[in-house]
């Protein structure tokens, strides 16, 4: 009755409560449907590094270094993950005829505005001429050699 005195409406605070949840579950859900999306355009021996591996599937890889690479926050990368073809030319990596040859990946990945060319290969190994380094403690050893152009 005091409520009704002051014109409040029963229940108004619930209400918002209610309102404030939904909106955020439809942030929730609506990132995890436009990351779908994203992979869904994918060719099937692609995968974008969105994060979203353990709930969107084989597709969606870890984040990994691609924001440090990219000189930009979690946040903004993950608008535009990196695409990347999947490992099925790994003949002809120079090192496809070992069990243990000096190259953990080489090839490129891919924004809708750069294309990131990348090499792995055991620390104290030289990189291309001209191309950015950095290491990750997920692969100690290795050092990933890298150089970013236009697309």
């Amino acid at each position: 009755m005091e409520r009704q005195k002051r014109g409040e409406q029963p229940g108004g605070g619930q209400k918002l409560v209610a309102a404030i949840a939904a909106l955020g579950l439809l942030a929730v859900f609506a990132g995890s449907a436009m990351a779908a999306a994203n992979a869904s355009e994918l060719p099937p021996n692609w995968h974008v590094h969105d994060g979203l591996g353990a709930t969107l599937g084989s597709q969606h890889k870890g984040v990994g270094f691609f924001p440090a690479i990219l000189g930009l926050t979690t946040t903004v990368y993950l608008q535009d993950p990196a695409q990347c073809p999947n490992a099925t030319d790994k003949a002809f990596l120079p090192s496809a005829d070992t069990s243990e040859g000096p190259f953990l990946r080489a090839g490129q990945c891919q924004t809708s505005t750069q294309i990131i060319h990348l090499r792995t290969v055991p620390v104290g190994t030289t990189g291309p001429d001209g191309w950015s380094s950095i290491t990750v403690a997920s692969e100690p050893g290795w050092v990933t050699y890298y150089l970013v152009t236009s697309r």
